[in-house]
């Protein structure tokens, strides 16, 4: 691994450390619950894309994994915003 992956790699690290730090903050009740299930829907999605891309090595366009796994990344967030809707 080249030093530019490694530190590539550092700050992806880093980056999903800080969605996760902030998914604990937004779990102490800050915002509503519209809100809260928004910005939790943005990092489940950001958080899965940057794992899928960066430590799952998914990169090459057209292949089948890449796409269900991309797939997963938003419908999840979906999920949950709907799930908020109907249980608001």
């Amino acid at each position: 691994m080249s030093d530019r992956d490694s530190r590539r790699a550092t700050a992806v690290w880093l980056g999903l450390l800080l969605l996760t730090l902030g998914s604990a903050w937004l779990a102490e009740g800050a915002l509503p619950a519209g809100l809260t299930a928004l910005v939790v829907a943005v990092i489940v999605g950001v958080k899965g894309l940057l794992v899928i891309r960066h430590y799952m090595g998914l990169t090459r366009p057209g292949s089948r994994l890449r796409f269900f796994m991309r797939l997963y990344f938003f419908v999840v967030p979906a999920l949950i915003l709907v799930t908020t809707a109907l249980g608001a």
